[in-house]
């Protein structure tokens, strides 16, 4: 029997270099797509934490200014604070085109009611602190009578270099129901503008002829609605290349930034309901 012997032959230099080329380039375009894949996952995902703050923020806001000018026994209350005169100043209006923004302070009355078979007086719900807590006299006990109530709302940068939304409220005498509290992370900057009426309303119809700034305000008490704006970015960066953004809130001058982190923008009209 004869036996036929076949030789096997291996791949030459030239076959075996371009395998390798190939097998190079297949990883370089694999790498490239989960690359960026994880990008647009951590950007996507930075987002979605700044537009968590900016919802919380504008909800939030949205509701609280609905109390604004509230005064069940119709006195006149002004429904705004005035101005800051000075850098101190904390229970007042302030307009800042830059940095975290503005101040917005309004006022309202926290009411009591009292028991008709105990004689007993309790705090309505609305004798809460802007930020939720029961309204408090000197001695730490709940109030025994409708108080003016001051809310103030600013964006401030605290110790640890996060930027909060944050509010206090305040009785007439200026004296603070607690100190201020956090209501939202990674709030930038606030930015107003007021809905002012250039004539008092005609049969109880409330109509804003232009929305101007604190300082542009002629009138506070035909100022009929309020607009708002946030800044709000991620509490983390991204796993993106730093990229050039420029974000302009209401009045406000340009915001620059060449980072990591995501941003956005967050605007709410709210109209007063008193």
């Amino acid at each position: 029997m004869n036996n036929s012997i076949q030789r096997q032959q291996g791949l030459t230099l030239i076959e075996l270099m371009i395998s390798m080329t190939l097998s190079l380039i297949v990883m370089f375009a694999v790498g490239s797509i989960l690359i960026s894949s994880n990008q647009a996952a951590s950007v996507s995902d930075t987002l979605a934490d700044s537009q968590e703050s900016g919802r919380f923020a504008v909800d939030y806001i949205n509701r609280q200014l609905l109390k604004t000018g509230y005064d069940p026994e119709d006195t006149d209350l002004v429904a705004f604070g005035d101005l800051c005169v000075g850098a101190a100043d904390t229970v007042c209006i302030r307009d800042n085109d830059s940095g975290t923004g503005d101040r917005i302070a309004i006022r309202r009355v926290a009411e009591v009611e009292k028991d008709p078979a105990t004689g007993v007086i309790s705090p309505k719900a609305n004798a809460t602190t802007c930020y939720g807590s029961a309204l408090l006299d000197a001695d730490g006990n709940n109030i025994t009578t409708n108080v003016t109530v001051t809310d103030v709302y600013w964006v401030e940068v605290d110790d640890d270099g996060l930027s909060n939304l944050r509010c206090q409220s305040f009785d007439e005498s200026g004296a603070s129901f607690g100190n201020s509290q956090a209501l939202a992370a990674g709030v930038l900057s606030m930015h107003v503008l007021y809905g002012q009426s250039i004539s008092p309303p005609v049969d109880g119809t409330l109509n804003v002829s232009a929305y101007y700034n604190a300082s542009q305000v002629t009138d506070w008490s035909n100022v009929y609605a309020i607009r708002i704006g946030f800044l709000t970015q991620a509490l983390s960066n991204t796993e993106a290349q730093a990229w050039e953004q420029e974000y302009i809130v209401m009045d406000s001058l340009t915001y620059e930034f060449n980072d990591q982190t995501a941003r956005q923008v967050f605007t709410t009209t709210v109209t007063l309901l008193n």
